[in-house]
């Protein structure tokens, strides 16, 4: 099945130079970067936590999301704005310019909003909050000494 908006984005302008500079601010960060194995495997996470709890979720609105979620990195390490706040900001001119429609647009701005938040376990909010902090393999980070992340944030073991 081709993820049809996902691969919009991917070939997006504003979205690859984006990225490319959120790359370029972490070069040298200890810390978990944000760059496209991150968000790819947000995604995958996000889609099998949500069938394993029978959670009806749209693979493409998912990838999308995922793709999307941290774009606001930029933005908050050059000015200081939350990147969920600044995310919402470009991922919707990024979702205006690849043709997306409103309703997925809504949903997809939705899950780049809460990511950090989540919700319910039960939501497909909740679940892409959860694949997000899932996706870190904090057990085998060499900066886990010098992590701000609270230890109940952390993930430190394997888990299904």
């Amino acid at each position: 099945m081709e993820l049809e908006l996902t691969n919009r984005i991917l070939r997006n302008e504003l979205f690859c130079a984006t990225l490319s500079q959120i790359e370029n601010l972490e070069k040298g960060r200890i810390f978990c970067g944000h760059s496209l194995p991150h968000l790819l495997d947000t995604a995958r996470i996000a889609l099998i936590l949500c069938r394993e709890r029978g959670i009806s979720a749209d693979a493409d609105v998912i990838y999308s999301a995922s793709l999307l979620h941290d774009i606001g990195r930029a933005a908050q390490y050059t000015d200081g704005t939350p990147h969920d706040e600044a995310g919402c900001i470009i991922a919707e001119e990024i979702l205006r310019q690849v043709d997306c429609d409103e309703e997925k647009t809504q949903e997809i701005l939705r899950l780049v909003a809460s990511h950090r938040k989540g919700g319910g376990e039960d939501t497909v909010e909740g679940i892409f909050c959860i694949a997000d902090k899932k996706s870190r393999l904090c057990f085998a980070c060499p900066a886990q000494s010098e992590c701000n992340w609270s230890m109940n944030k952390r993930n430190m073991k394997i888990e299904v």
